[in-house]
């Protein structure tokens, strides 16, 4: 007869609790994952349900179709069908709608969305009633349309980060030869709090920090300013917004009506534009005069000014006695400046409606209320 040994004895039990020990752990830890997880989920769909229905009969309306919560284990996805959101009493009178959205939260975080668009995306909007408030509507379609939004405590509005590839939209016309047009390969926003958090009163007024950028992008003809043309392969810009007021119906008017009555300004660090003939970078800041047209003046540094001058030249913008004078003292400015790339610094002076690149007047422009 064998007899185990006094120490595999003490040993056994402590032998099996290593292998099943983990194992029991894991899954207590998914059970109480998974309550949790179904928790915040009833949550996540309770808060969004009330939202809209808080919202039905306010200043901007949002409903969908249907809402469908998936995602487990790893993030709380929303799916609403037919998702849509209004605001019937902006001057606009705007809304907005898609086939599908999704909205995918972190259990953890419900602070924080990234949202994802599929299908074609229906914007409807009136002008101003100074202009005949006539209808609009924009049609558009693209490879992805991704959003990020995370809630600042004590902000007006959080950050957001918007992100577009190859994107179409077609203004009044459904038809490739109707309406107006714009195309581009990428569109990019960003925009968070600055650490000017109120205004010069202590009002909700703040400041943010803002990150723009397109690429490869084409306008309309009809629309596009004849010296530049209607393909744009690159505008980029940071700046910082000053004096933004929150408006209760997400109005762009009334956003610029609120923020040029407080001299709001647009303060831009660093612009870059490479459009038809133009290849520029400047910075400087951007607010509106009484006539709500943009005004203000930057310093730039525009390469192939040459070119540039040919392209004003045959647009009939200048004359060429003009153009070959304004060449030759560019060319000796560009010289005394030291610029080995061949750029030259020229102030870019908004004033009155009218855009001046150094001594020439190269655009006009319109009040934007």
């Amino acid at each position: 007869m064998t007899t185990t040994p006094p120490e595999a004895a003490k040993l056994a039990p402590r032998s099996r609790w290593r292998i099943f020990g983990p194992t029991l752990a894991l899954v207590v830890l998914a059970a109480v994952w998974s309550v949790y997880w179904y928790v915040m989920a009833g949550k996540t769909r309770d808060f969004l349900e009330a939202f809209a229905t808080s919202h039905h009969t306010g200043n901007i309306s949002v409903g969908w179709g249907e809402l469908a919560i998936s995602g487990y284990p790893y993030r709380i996805e929303a799916t609403f069908t037919t998702p849509g959101i209004a605001a019937p009493l902006a001057p606009e009178a705007w809304s907005w709608s898609a086939p599908s959205l999704e909205a995918d939260f972190l259990p953890y975080s419900l602070r924080h969305v990234v949202l994802k668009v599929d299908g074609e995306q229906v914007l409807q909007y009136r002008d101003d009633a100074r202009n005949g408030g006539r209808a609009h509507v924009v049609r558009a379609t693209a490879e992805g349309t991704w959003a990020s939004y995370v809630d600042v405590p004590g902000a007006p509005f959080g950050r957001l980060a918007i992100d577009i590839n190859n994107v179409v939209a077609q203004k009044d016309g459904d038809l490739p030869n109707a309406g107006e047009r714009f195309a581009a390969g990428r569109l990019q926003l960003h925009t968070r709090p600055s650490e000017e958090t109120k205004g010069a009163d202590a009002t909700p007024a703040a400041s943010y920090d803002v990150a723009l950028q397109g690429n490869d992008m084409a306008i309309d003809a009809a629309d596009a300013p004849r010296v530049l043309g209607s393909e744009i392969e690159l505008f980029a810009a940071q700046a910082r917004l000053k004096n933004a007021m929150p408006t209760p119906n997400a109005s762009p008017a009334e956003f610029a009506r609120a923020w040029a009555t407080r001299g709001g300004v647009l303060t831009i660090s660093d612009m870059q534009v490479k459009w038809g003939p133009l290849d520029m970078w400047a910075q400087g800041e951007l607010s509106l005069d009484a006539q709500a047209r943009p005004q203000g003046r930057f310093e730039a540094a525009i390469a192939d000014y040459a070119g540039l001058l040919k392209a004003l030249v045959d647009a009939g913008v200048v004359s060429e006695r003009d153009a070959r004078i304004a060449q030759v003292g560019l060319g000796l400015v560009a010289q005394f400046q030291g610029d080995q790339a061949g750029r030259v610094r020229v102030p870019v002076v908004v004033t009155e409606g009218k855009v001046f690149l150094g001594p020439v007047l190269v655009a006009r422009l319109q009040p934007i209320l």
